[in-house]
């Protein structure tokens, strides 16, 4: 393990540790046996260099397990021999059990901006927390407060308040704290939305990106990288719509320029299928059909649906351009350009059966499996249950095999008993047998 490692390893047990006590401590009787064990774990992680690690949601759970404890028993539980400076609790968590205490009074009392613990990592999640109080005097004080200090704070206080702002969005009265952030995120540093659209938790990069689009505070480059790297498929694809949005406007079609032809190139190579679908489907008010062409045989069966919509769109019929990818060398055909031909309905005659049955050998397995596939939605289905029956005895595929299956069930009363139990017989591989 490195160090840091170790540090991290260190805080979650602390910090669950404190939570735990925090739930144990809610009775004076266990408060007086295990009261000074509280006060050395929270102390001990306010001298963590990890506390920092400790989330939005932490700090909640602390603010529900806290409300209970009383706070004047605190310090007595702890023993005269315990050494000065640990009988007890420093500033900050004295002041974090106060303003999460179950007394209204108490609670605003802490909030005076006098009584605040200027720089601590606790100040800033509780303030947003105590912004959706049920009291309505302690959220006008902690309105108040969280204003005052986020109009000091720098960049890293700033994004953790939208952090814990964001997650506590949901909760009664949780929109005060996030009214608050937004207006400083307006005219907030460039590093914040950066630190934002990077935030390990993608919640937090889904909620960022829609802040930093209605704030008007995202860059192109940044909604190109964020479309063409993120991990998130929600974010990758709002990042892409946001961006295609401002290029290609809708209701405008008109061809597009050259700025948001680089764009639509860049997103339509994206390996996310979500993203080259909603850049697919852009192509037809940017008048750009052609590049929709080769989506006709995407892996995705939403990507193939959009690109055909975008042919017709421009009067041009996706299955002569299905037929003619078939002829190309056999290194060259995919599964979706199996699967694209089936799909655009041109699989009523013997040309289309005749262009898929020389791939039923193919090297591929998602090939053959695609064209059992395609053959089967032809009508009337153009492969019989004795080829079926064959590929399921030949094919070493499991995934041919499943096909196969598949479409065999439809013809399953045409086959004998015995050859069905065959298939069923111990040793036969599994995809047969279920």
């Amino acid at each position: 393990m490195t160090a840091d490692a170790d540090t991290d390893a260190e805080t979650i047990t602390l910090s669950a540790a404190v939570l735990l006590l925090l739930q144990e401590v809610r009775s004076p009787y266990v408060l007086a046996h295990r009261g000074a064990e509280l006060i050395s774990v929270l102390n001990e992680l306010a001298d963590s260099a990890g506390v920092r690690a400790t989330g939005p949601h932490w700090w909640s759970a602390f603010d529900e397990y806290a409300r209970h404890v009383d706070r004047s028993g605190l310090d007595a539980t702890v023993p005269a021999s315990t050494a000065p400076e640990r009988q007890k609790l420093v500033p900050v968590w004295d002041w974090a059990l106060a303003v999460c205490a179950a007394d209204g009074r108490t609670r605003q009392r802490a909030l005076a901006l006098e009584s605040l613990p200027l720089g601590a990592h606790a100040l800033i999640p509780l303030l947003v927390v105590r912004c959706s109080d049920w009291a309505a005097p302690v959220r006008a004080a902690a309105r108040t407060a969280l204003t005052d200090v986020l109009t000091r704070s720098g960049p890293a206080e700033l994004a953790r308040a939208a952090v814990m702002a964001w997650s506590c969005e949901e909760r009664g009265r949780g929109g005060d704290a996030v009214r608050i952030v937004a207006a400083c995120l307006a005219g907030a540093a460039p590093e914040v939305w950066r630190g934002l659209l990077a935030d390990p938790d993608h919640r937090v990069r889904r909620r960022a990106l829609s802040a930093a689009v209605d704030l008007d505070r995202c860059e192109a480059v940044q909604l190109l990288s964020l479309a063409g790297s993120d991990p998130d498929v929600v974010v990758a694809r709002c990042a892409a719509e946001h961006l295609l949005r401002s290029l290609v406007p809708p209701g405008n079609e008109t061809p597009a320029s050259s700025q948001a032809e680089t764009v639509l190139r860049r997103l339509l190579a994206s390996r996310v299928s979500a993203v080259r679908a909603v850049t697919v489907t852009v192509l037809r008010r940017a008048q750009r059909p052609d590049l929709a062409e080769p989506f006709t045989a995407d892996r995705s069966e939403q990507v193939r649906e959009i690109a055909r919509w975008v042919l017709r769109s421009h009067g041009q019929d996706p299955a002569p351009v299905c037929r003619a990818r078939l002829a190309r060398p056999a290194r060259e055909i995919t599964p979706g350009a199996i699967a694209g031909l089936a799909e655009c309905g041109d699989v009523t005659g013997g040309m289309a059966a005749d262009l898929l049955r020389p791939h039923l050998t193919h090297q591929r397995p998602g090939v053959r499996a695609a064209v059992l596939r395609a053959l089967g939605t032809m009508r009337p289905p153009a492969v019989s249950a004795a080829e079926l029956l064959a590929v399921m005895d030949h094919d070493p595929s499991p995934r041919v095999q499943r096909a196969a299956a598949t479409l065999l069930e439809a013809a399953s009363g045409t086959i004998p008993r015995q050859r069905l139990n065959d298939l069923l017989a111990p040793g036969r591989p599994a995809p047969l047998r279920s």
